[in-house]
């Protein structure tokens, strides 16, 4: 490396020859003094005399500094008088007499051989001495004397005689290195990557790349790409160490400004900056400027600084902050980095900026500043105690169930302690302790038990108001309540208000209505939340026949899923949409691989196990294998008893049950269940539920009342935006019509049913649909090629918000999308709809015009 370096440098140093003025300008560290030091050595390997000099920021007010440096080791003998001023540094101005006895002193030492004079930092040189230099360089191509000035690129220097000099001199310029030229000084020949990470680390800066290439290899880093990534390390070391070391040269003013810089963070407040260095306007507009010349960055300059003095200035960056109207987390990110015991004012400011935090879904920095401001002196103990507890379950972090038990037994009458220590217990699987935490007797703790009642059985409690929409739904899950009922006692004043009233309208068919709501909730919230959220959209979704957007859902559910698993209700949720929809979509190995996946010890003791039974059990209807599928609809009956929940709209797998039984020839048990779900169906007055009721009712009914009882599933479904639910009942119709010889009203219904299976996007009612048609003796038809079905999953997402009339805006900040993007999707979409404008695509989306019972 020494070698090529010196390669490098030689092709600065042959350009530098007697009778020139030369003047090397470059950034920091990139390798001025390195040409410097070439030259000189060269210069001297001839025989001939070198003097060199070094500028100073903190001795540029010394008259003749750098001349005295120059000359301090001169024959006195070759000293004339006039000169002794200078050298002495007793001169009192850069008069004639005395510039021109240096320059009889320069002439005598260069004498035939020839001299080099180097000045390096010209740039901080003082007055007088630059003005002998600009002396010279006048006079210096007529004498065998080579005068190489080495200044700083972009450095301020406001002295004439400076000026003089840049104007007649010839200037090389320096420049980083490039990635071929690092290689070229790396033996041996190094890796791409290590090249590469060299670079990163380095910028190409020369100083920083010879001081990082020298580390690795004291440190015997091979260059190989394996070895790439020990780069970065090394190199932030390295480049701080070279940051450190240009700051230490620097007036005390910019070291000042880059330590406060480097406290505040880029673009710091102009007022507080002020304050924490003192200078004046111009001194700090001077200093700020150096500082970015310098490119010194803020880890490198705290690294640097003795701990309690960065402590002392982040607490009056704080102070000041605070003063100048900062918001409570940016003066808490100072307060975070001072010692504990501060002012009063300290602990307030960290416990609100942890609420903050807290809000904005930033668990880990929640965490921090609740840590600390334990530390302070809090007004409210038990409630720091409980945020910390929170951010730590939230982020999934340990500690938070005994933190949040800690909160909960200082003050156990704090109902917000209680709550958030039952959900740290519900995520640990411990659902024992819930009713005991949660014993408080208010709906709002109650209506919590019954969220919790939704998964653990121990959880549910024995009475629940209707005072907030978690307690109408466990009536609603109960099956105590009508659908039009509940529907009424709906509100979204909270987040979990808002999923409660969304699960609500789904269950009595208010579809668009529970979409709503579900858009509303805020979508900065842990990823848990996140997930259920997307969980209950693609049920939504799947209620209205929407296959591909329910898929697209589930999608970035099962992201947020992966992120924190410990949810398990939602997780078998998740699994259970997941497989029902593969089902649809014909992929019965995929469905089963789901379901085994999900089927764990944990999962059976949560109550959404049951829809797991349940398409379990439609998966081995697929497969023929009725006793196998009878046992899993009983297994979900069964698994369900132990819950009050009896409504059937959200688990239907009394009618599974009851197909099961007329596959395996037992019409009596299949009536019992059948018509058992038909009566449960009618309490509740939803007609999704209804309809699928009769329709399984009327599959397993003989004759006439069978078709009846189909005619009317097909009636109350067709009130229902359940498009899917239509199309099975609708396709059972078409067979019960063909086999009563009805060929005309049979291929109505089927085609019927084909054209929306199509639609939803279930390949396997459409199938069966349209083997139905053919064995009606009508022909094949072509299948859609364009309509909702030609959507991508990104597009029946963007068509479906769009068509509820949602703006542009709003549908980028559902879908986390560019803003700028969402009207070229929606151009698209009208092409492959062949619909004009937005106004048309909920028609064009739903294929037909169903109505919402409950006038919503």
């Amino acid at each position: 490396m020494k070698n090529r370096l010196k390669v490098w440098c030689a092709g600065i140093s042959d350009q530098v020859t007697p009778g020139t003025t030369t003047v090397l300008e470059g950034a920091p560290g990139t390798g001025k003094t390195a040409v410097v030091d070439d030259l000189a050595a060269r210069w001297e390997a001839c025989g001939r005399q070198v003097v060199r000099a070094r500028g100073s920021a903190l001795e540029g007010d010394l008259p003749f500094g750098i001349v005295a440096q120059l000359f301090d080791m001169a024959d006195p003998a070759l000293v004339p008088p006039e000169a002794l001023g200078a050298l002495q540094l007793t001169a009192p101005a850069a008069d004639f007499a005395v510039l021109h006895g240096v320059y009889r002193l320069a002439t005598a030492l260069a004498g035939t051989s020839g001299l080099l004079i180097a000045v390096d930092d010209a740039h901080w040189a003082d007055a007088a001495s630059l003005r002998w230099l600009a002396y010279l360089a006048l006079r210096v191509q007529r004498l065998p004397i080579a005068l190489v000035l080495a200044v700083g690129a972009g450095e301020r220097c406001d002295d004439a005689s400076y000026g003089e000099i840049m104007a007649t001199c010839r200037r090389v310029t320096l420049t980083n290195l490039s990635a071929d030229a690092i290689a070229g000084l790396i033996t041996p020949a190094p890796a791409p990557e290590f090249v590469a990470a060299c670079f990163e680390a380095t910028g190409g800066n020369p100083l920083t790349v010879t001081r990082l290439l020298a580390a690795l290899e004291e440190d015997g880093v091979p260059p190989t790409a394996e070895a790439a990534w020990q780069v970065a390390q090394r190199g932030a070391e390295v480049s701080a160490g070279v940051m450190a070391d240009w700051l230490r040269r620097r007036p005390a003013a910019v070291v000042a400004a880059a330590q406060c810089i480097a406290v505040l963070g880029p673009s710091p407040h102009p007022g507080v900056l002020a304050e924490l260095t003192g200078l004046g306007p111009v001194e700090l507009t001077e200093s700020v400027r150096t500082v970015e010349l310098l490119g010194v960055a803020g880890p490198a300059v705290l690294h640097d600084m003795p701990g309690p003095a960065r402590a002392a200035l982040h607490l009056r960056a704080a102070r000041s902050l605070r003063a100048h109207g900062a918001s409570d987390r940016v003066v808490a990110d100072h307060l975070l980095e001072t010692s504990p015991g501060l002012e009063q004012w300290a602990g307030e400011v960290l416990d609100r900026a942890a609420q903050e935090a807290v809000n904005q879904g930033d668990t880990p920095g929640a965490a921090r500043l609740l840590w600390r401001a334990l530390r302070e002196p809090v007004a409210n103990p038990s409630r720091a105690l409980r945020l910390l507890g929170v951010a730590e379950l939230v982020g999934n972090l340990p500690g938070a169930t005994a933190r949040l038990r800690e909160a909960f037994q200082s003050d156990e009458d704090d109902e917000e302690s209680a709550v958030a220590l039952s959900y740290a217990l519900h995520a640990e699987g411990k659902p024992a302790e819930l009713a005991a935490v949660l014993s408080g007797g208010s709906p709002w703790a109650q209506a919590h038990l019954a969220v919790h009642g939704l998964a653990w059985q121990e959880a549910v409690p024995s009475s629940v108001s209707l005072d907030t929409p978690a307690g109408v739904l466990h009536h609603v899950m109960v099956g105590d309540i009508s659908a039009e009922e509940a529907v009424s006692l709906v509100s979204a004043d909270s987040t979990m208000s808002a999923l409660a009233s969304a699960m609500i309208l789904n269950l009595a068919d208010a579809l668009d209505s529970a979409l709503t709501v579900l858009d509303d909730v805020d979508r900065a919230q842990a990823p848990a939340l996140r997930a259920l959220t997307y969980v209950m959209r693609a049920n939504v979704q799947r209620r209205k026949g929407d296959l591909v957007s329910a898929r697209a859902d589930l999608t970035l559910a099962g992201d947020h899923l992966r992120q924190d698993g410990r949810w398990l209700a939602v997780s078998t949720w998740h699994a259970a949409l997941l497989a029902d929809i593969l089902l649809e979509e014909s992929r019965t190995d995929e469905a089963a691989a789901v379901i085994a996946a999900a089927s764990t010890d944990e999962a059976r003791q949560m109550w959404t196990y049951g829809g797991l039974l349940t398409i379990r059990g439609r998966m081995q209807t697929v497969r023929g294998d009725d006793h196998e599928a009878l046992e899993s609809f009983l297994a979900a009956g069964r698994h369900c008893e132990a819950w009050p929940y009896r409504n059937p709209a959200p688990l239907a797998w009394r009618s599974g049950a009851a197909l099961a039984y007329a596959a395996l020839g037992d019409g009596e048990q299949a009536r019992k269940f059948a018509d058992e779900e038909v009566s449960l169906a009618r309490a509740w007055g939803a007609p999704r539920a209804l309809g699928m009721a009769l329709r399984a009712a009327g599959r397993v009914t003989a004759g006439t009342a069978g078709r009846t009882l189909l005619e009317e599933a097909v009636r109350v479904l067709r009130t229902s935006p359940a498009r899917l639910e239509l199309a099975r009942a609708l396709v059972d119709l078409g067979v019960v019509l063909r086999r009563q010889a009805d060929t005309s009203g049979a291929r109505a219904s089927l085609r019927e049913a084909l054209d929306l299976a199509q639609k939803c996007g279930s390949s396997a009612m459409a199938a069966r649909a349209y083997s139905e048609l053919v064995a009606t003796g009508a022909g094949p038809r072509r299948l859609r090629q364009t309509g909702p079905t030609a959507l991508t999953p990104a597009e029946h997402q963007v068509a479906a918000l769009a068509a509820r009339g949602r703006s542009n805006e709003e549908i980028a900040s559902t879908l986390l999308m560019p803003a700028d993007t969402v009207e070229g999707v929606l151009s698209g979409i009208c092409r492959k709809l062949g619909v004009s404008s937005r106004l048309q695509l909920s028609e064009a989306l739903d294929g037909h015009t169903g109505s919402d019972p409950f006038g919503r």
